[in-house]
């Protein structure tokens, strides 16, 4: 009961009015006051999370902000009871959530992540919702082949930035490709799979089953991530039609580059399957 006071009450001060002092006062109540599981606090329909004001997308929900709506819609409407999906780069658990409760009990959820702590956070998150049970979580990264690569820590203000591509101190992490971590949990292939792994895009498809694609792809196509892969937008959209797809934004549109896609998500689509497009101005 006091546990559930303590985050209403801090909750309810990080969504109340601003003053000069306040960002200074909840990075000082998190780092004094919040504990470090975070604040239970809801921060979608039908969820509740545990958020913590360090990181700067947890503090935009608890501030009663959106992150990532159209992409979360998307997940919704395209996802159905039963289906299969993989979702690579988990963060704190919000996406793997909303894809959890789309599929529901038949259904079956693969979140993969190699940090160990936004593992932590996506396990807790998918507990508190009761959506556990058709979640595989797996500590690793999808690339390419079979490898072990290095992997800096990640920081406590973003902890699903962290990159395959950054130096620093950090951890030893395993990369398989995609095709053989579908062949092991998926019975089919799934109707969905997401890409959010900062700039590793096209090693995640050169290692896809082509026999076995999913039927949507969502990627994550930020110039900044692909250049420092040395590649582009241009050669992500390239792999992703030699692979057999369309290409569109969330909302439907024609996916001509970059700057028209909205949350930097390219969604790839093969033929015959039905997809239902997100309105771009949800309310």
């Amino acid at each position: 009961m006091l546990t559930h006071l303590r985050d209403a009450l801090l909750a309810a001060y990080v969504r109340g009015p601003d003053h000069p002092m306040k960002y200074r006062v909840i990075q000082w109540l998190g780092r004094r006051v919040v504990p470090e599981r975070g604040i239970r606090a809801p921060a979608h329909p039908d969820l509740e999370l545990y958020l913590h004001p360090r990181d700067w997308i947890e503090y935009l929900l608890l501030r009663g902000g959106r992150y990532e709506p159209l992409t979360l819609a998307f997940l919704a409407a395209n996802l159905r009871a039963g289906d299969a999906a993989v979702l690579a780069g988990v963060n704190f658990g919000q996406h793997v959530a909303v894809a959890a409760r789309a599929v529901g009990p038949s259904g079956l959820v693969v979140g993969v992540e190699p940090q160990p702590a936004a593992l932590l956070r996506a396990a807790r998150n998918l507990r508190l919702n009761g959506l556990a049970a058709q979640v595989r979580l797996v500590g690793a990264a999808l690339g390419r082949t079979d490898a072990l690569l290095p992997m800096r820590w990640s920081q406590p203000d973003n902890s699903g930035a962290a990159s395959l591509l950054d130096e620093g101190e950090g951890l030893v992490v395993r990369v398989m490709p995609a095709r053989d971590l579908v062949r092991a949990l998926c019975p089919a292939a799934p109707r969905l799979m997401l890409l959010d792994v900062q700039g590793f895009e096209l090693e995640v498809l050169a290692g896809l089953d082509p026999e076995h694609l999913p039927g949507i792809l969502v990627v994550e196509a930020d110039p900044e991530f692909l250049g420092r892969a040395g590649t582009t937008v241009e050669a992500l959209f390239g792999r992703m039609q030699a692979l057999g797809y369309v290409l569109r934004a969330l909302t439907g549109a024609a996916a001509a580059s970059s700057a028209a896609l909205a949350e930097t998500n390219v969604v790839g689509v093969l033929p015959g399957i039905d997809v239902i497009w997100v309105d771009p101005d949800p309310r």
